[in-house]
């Protein structure tokens, strides 16, 4: 082979040379491995070959050179045929991450300039093609270069621009909910029809090469949006080794057809060394060809000159695969009609890069509240539409789906950004917030006033000065919604009875502890002296209740009381109760109680005792050392979960310092105990007791309050406090974890994935994704007992032994260096249960957790529509409705349903009619809302009636 060190003054014609020869004599050699019975002959060849330019190198004469390669290559002509049956399908693509290590503006630019660079080279190069993934950057485009998008538009429709966009984003595939996976597909199919006309089956690609892992579920949703190839080049360790070219099976039997491109990437440069993965692929597979995803990436930048000069050269050389410019799809189409015996896997594709589970915890908290606000208000829009004409706006939907999706992006919701990459984000969402909250504000307050809420009587003037009376009415703007909760601003007259519209956006009746806020501004009465009036609660039925007080106060010149009572809410309904100022001789039954006693002497206590809460269903002792809990026994069985002396659930430790902080976990040095500074009780009363412990974490302050509630076995625990401790590379990075140890033997785990859950192995404290919940079961003597922890933000979690624990903070130090200073609010929630736990009720315990009962206020008048009520009713107890929205061409509405058996589930729908109408019609879907040509729906009156495969999914429209 020829040595360029022989040439140094040579120039680039030599090392071009070089190049050549020495590649197609490698290629060459290749080929003898892969066509066995021709390669003594070849091999003969090769070696003359090679000792021809060889001797022509030596002798220094560059026109001897050039002639040499020239008479090799006609030498090893025989092999040439061989090697045009074989192909290289040269992908070109600009990685674009969005928002990674650089703020907003910077993605626009990069966008930008990497496609106004894309079109220059398709005018020089005819032949040059080109594919591009995600919508957020075509959406870039057409607000900030519309002339640039016109003329990629004209490439699409040549097809030279192929787009292999039907996400909105390269979002992530753990952390991503269940409806944000299908709100990808609906809305990036609907504008990539608006803006090239492309159908579904024109971009039947998920491109999502740097997702870090994939849930097992995925394939499912994927088919069902119109998706047939995925291609990937993160496919996780777990499991079965994963081949370059495969079937990936869900559940409920959905494939699709896997590129995984983890051994190359998808930043290649074009270069000689691009037989490499072919000749990998071809040992493997026996396909003669392969897929080269090339171009400058991650920030931006895409294919360059050279890469298209040295394609186009590389193409001639005689004894040299194919080197020809491709889409994605001509590869895919070609593999699929190749692919019946590649070899199909049926796991989860994970993990990679576990760190980004727990990493950047307000960008996760973001992600979780905005999926499940926007449902919920999509959800009460939708099917107030129909009762009370209210305006869906689906524009505006959308646009908060869209943020949430950007947001969704692989290094944006892991948490692998910057400063800047995370503040882009806490804005995105407090815009979204403010308009979820104002629908949802609207529709509930105009639905109220259709609901006839007479039921507890008038208010009567009273017979007062007009600067003494009590008149409320406006108090309380904007309470709550720094909270994210629709607000308890004051909608009645502000005295006499309050009516309370309470509103359940889950499918099954919810019995709780509803909590409202009444106001008064009457001159001269303290908050403590309005909260001691007699109020009662007069429920639908006219029972009335004896409310708690759970707290009093001012806010910006009104005075507050905040009362509890229970409430029975119908699944898809709402129930209107009322607060009255009077007095009931009702007697309060206390159904949760504290363990500590109370001295006779207020302003004494009982020394040295213990605390902690019980009710019908669960008693919890608190370890009054360490703040955790000692003892939790599920008073149904008998049997204790918790028994520890020395459990504190709160576990501050700190990793080793490493590299890839954000990305990468490493072993943690042992975890001690948070300095308890205090045990109090706070609040007390017949439905709701709870204890405070403050805890002190090196410089950090924070607050663990433990919460128990009447009929209900779940104990509720409110973390919040304020986090300084910071990661370096000296120091390592602290990490804050709620652990709990469980007395139950050969512990097994299932973790909520979108669509469903998982069981996992994982028992060695590796950090796994999860979503709205986690669970555990075990043997407890010759019984099954198990334990379900709900949170409402956070998705890394761990078993070790008998231990599960769930990541709370993580202070990484790179690429952003100070990610979790400042307050942190968590919610979590253990719920105790004999033998084992049905995956659909774990989930519509974790969707109720998530989905907190809707209230606002309304005032007393009469109305067409009655003060409870059930809209649309769910029959199946397998089968969750995760979404109900209005569907985006027509006035249907959509229903969205997932099995979470592995049978075939009949599912029963039945829809009030009294204020939806009647049921005219109802259709199976895609996820894009297409219908189906074996839809399974059948109407009966006012009842949809449809089956639904195990472990999958169903849209239906219902038109009315």
């Amino acid at each position: 082979m020829i040595n360029s060190e022989n040439f140094k003054n040579s120039g680039a014609f030599v090392k071009h040379l070089e190049e050549r020869i020495n590649a197609e004599l490698k290629f060459a050699e290749k080929l003898c491995g892969f066509h066995k019975e021709n390669a003594g002959a070849w091999q003969e060849l090769i070696q003359k070959a090679d000792k021809l330019v060889a001797d022509a190198a030596a002798a220094g004469n560059l026109d001897q050179i050039s002639s040499a390669v020239d008479e090799a290559e006609k030498m090893l002509a025989p092999i040439a045929k061989f090697a045009k049956n074989y192909s290289i399908y040269c992908v070109g693509h600009a990685h674009i991450d969005m928002n990674w290590m650089w703020p907003w503006q910077d993605t626009v630019a990069t966008t930008i300039d990497s496609f106004s660079t894309v079109i220059k080279l398709m005018k020089e190069f005819p032949e040059f093609k080109f594919s591009q993934s995600q919508a957020s950057v075509y959406a870039i485009v057409e607000k900030y270069n519309p002339e640039l998008l016109a003329q990629i538009a004209k490439r699409v429709k040549e097809g030279r621009w192929e787009v292999t966009a039907s996400h909105w984003v390269e979002g992530d595939k753990n952390l991503s909910g269940d409806e944000s996976l299908c709100r990808h597909l609906l809305y990036t199919r609907r504008y990539m029809k608006k803006l090239f006309n492309l159908k579904p089956e024109d971009v039947e690609i998920d491109w999502a090469p740097d997702t870090f892992g994939h849930a097992s579920t995925m394939p499912s949703y994927l088919v069902k949006g119109g998706v047939k190839y995925v291609y990937l080049h993160r496919p996780g360790e777990l499991g079965p080794k994963r081949p370059l070219a495969f079937w990936w099976k869900a559940p409920d039997g959905a494939k699709v057809l896997v590129r995984n491109d983890s051994a190359q990437g998808y930043n290649g440069a074009v270069n000689p060394g691009i037989i490499d993965p072919l000749c990998n692929f071809f040992t493997e597979t026996g396909l003669p060809y392969v897929m080269f995803v090339y171009g400058v990436g991650d920030h931006g930048g895409g294919p360059t000159r050279r890469d298209i000069m040295r394609a186009i050269d590389m193409d001639s050389w005689p004894i040299f695969p194919n080197v020809k410019f491709s889409t994605s799809r001509e590869f895919f189409k070609r593999l699929e009609k190749d692919a019946s015996w590649l070899p199909i896997l049926e796991c989860e594709l994970n993990f990679e890069l576990a760190g980004c589970y727990t990493t950047q915890t307000l960008i996760k908290k973001c992600n979780r509240f905005s999926e499940n606000r926007i449902n919920d208000a999509e959800n009460v829009a939708a099917l107030l539409s129909k009762i009370s004409g209210f305006k869906y706006d689906a524009a505006e939907f959308e646009e908060c789906w869209r943020d949430t999706l950007f947001s969704q992006f692989h290094d944006i919701l892991p948490g692998s950004g910057v400063h800047d990459t995370r503040t882009y984000t806490h804005g995105l969402f407090q815009k979204t917030m403010a308009s979820v909250l104002s629908e949802k504000t609207k529709a509930l307050r105009q639905f109220a006033s259709k609901i006839d809420t007479t039921f507890a009587g008038f208010p009567e003037e009273p017979e007062l000065p007009a600067g003494h009376i009590p008149a409320a009415m406006g108090a309380g703007v904007g309470f709550l919604a720094t909270q994210l909760q629709v607000t308890h601003a004051e909608q009645s007259v502000g005295y006499g009875p309050r009516p309370f519209l309470i509103f359940n956006t889950q499918a099954c009746e919810r019995n709780e502890i509803a909590e409202v806020t009444v106001w008064d501004n009457t001159s001269g009465r303290s908050h403590a002296e309005f909260a001691k009036l007699p109020f009662s609660v007069v429920a639908p039925d006219k029972t009335v209740i004896k409310p708690q007080l759970l707290t009093s106060g001012g806010y910006w010149g009104h005075n507050y009381a905040k009362f509890a009572f229970p409430v029975e809410i119908p699944g898809n309904g709402y129930a209107v109760y009322t607060i009255v100022e009077k007095e009931t001789d009702k007697k309060l039954e206390n159904k949760v109680w504290q363990l500590g006693k109370r001295h006779t002497c207020f302003y004494s206590r009982v020394e040295r005792q213990s605390e902690g809460l019980e009710n019908e269903f669960t008693r919890m002792e608190i370890n009054m050392t360490t703040g955790g809990i000692m003892k939790l026994i599920d008073k149904r069985s008998g049997r204790s979960l918790i028994d520890s002396e020395n459990s504190s659930l709160l576990e501050y430790g700190v990793e080793r310092p490493h590299g890839m902080t954000a990305w990468i976990v490493e072993h943690t040095g042992g975890y001690e105990n948070p300095q308890v500074i205090s045990i109090e009780r706070t609040i007390e009363g017949p439905y709701i007791n709870a204890v405070k412990v403050r805890m002190k974490i090196h410089e950090s302050d924070f607050n663990m309050i433990y919460e128990m509630r009447a009929d209900d076995p779940k104990v509720y625990i409110r973390i919040s406090g304020t986090w300084f401790q910071r990661g370096t590379p000296e120091t390592g990075i602290p990490v804050l974890r709620f652990a709990v140890p469980f007395t139950m033997q050969n512990i097994k785990a299932r973790y909520e994935v979108p669509f469903g859950a998982i069981d996992r192995e994982c028992n060695k404290g590796e950090e796994v994704p999860a979503l709205q919940w986690a669970q555990v079961t075990g043997d407890a003597g010759k019984e099954k007992e198990g334990c379900l922890l709900l949170n409402d933000s956070k998705y890394g979690f761990s078993l070790e032994g008998n231990k599960l624990a769930v990541t709370l903070i993580r202070s990484s130090y790179d690429p952003d260096i100070l990610p979790e200073i400042g307050n942190h609010e968590i919610n979590l929630a253990l719920m105790p249960f004999e033998g084992d736990l049905k995956i659909a009720d774990a989930v519509n315990k974790g969707r109720n957790f998530n989905h907190p009962l809707l209230i606002t206020g309304t005032d007393v008048h009469k109305g067409p529509r009655p003060a409870v009520s059930e809209i649309v009713s769910v029959k199946s107890s397998a089968v969750t409705l995760s979404a109900v929205k209005k569907a985006e061409n027509d006035g249907a509405m959509i229903l969205r349903f997932y099995n979470t058996l592995s049978g075939r589930t009949e599912v029963s729908v039945a829809f009030n009619s009294k204020f939806l109408g009647k049921v005219k019609k109802a259709v199976e879907t895609d996820i894009i809302e297409r219908p189906l040509e074996n839809s399974s729906v059948k109407v009966s009156g006012d009842t949809a009636k449809f089956a639904i495969a195990g472990k999958s999914i169903a849209t239906i429209a219902v038109y009315f």
